[in-house]
């Protein structure tokens, strides 16, 4: 995959509530899950991400750094970051799987409520989506 392919696929949703930097590492992880990245590949530098998605350099620097600690990738100074070897991703198992789930659209039922909107209309919306 060439840079402006890869760099085309990230993107920030600055109205979701997650912040900019989790969404990178979100996203870096899902390409990786998925078979898009993988060992070796080279993420795109911190300048062209900060201004591909209009942030601020520290923001994605800081995703990078977090990656780097969670052992998804490998930062050399000079020469870019890349997928590690045996990038470290929890793997869960299917009990674990629904817990989170189970916990996570908890959280997002809550903040709906709040909003107004009820489980029902939620769970359209996610079908449609």
């Amino acid at each position: 995959m060439n840079d402006t392919d890869l760099l085309s696929r990230f993107s920030v949703e600055f109205d979701s509530g997650i912040p900019a930097y989790k969404q990178i590492i979100n996203q870096v992880c899902a390409l990786v899950n998925s078979n898009a990245l993988n060992e070796g590949d080279q993420l795109p530098t911190i300048r062209s991400l900060t201004e591909t998605l209009g942030l601020n350099p520290n923001t994605v620097a800081k995703a990078f750094r977090e990656l780097e600690l969670k052992g998804v990738i490998s930062s050399r100074r000079g020469c870019g970051s890349y997928i590690a070897a045996n990038s470290n991703f929890e793997v869960l198992s299917g009990e674990e799987r629904i817990a989170r789930l189970d916990a996570l659209y908890a959280k997002m039922l809550a903040e709906a409520n709040g909003l107004g909107i009820s489980e029902n209309e939620l769970k359209d919306y996610l079908n449609n989506r």
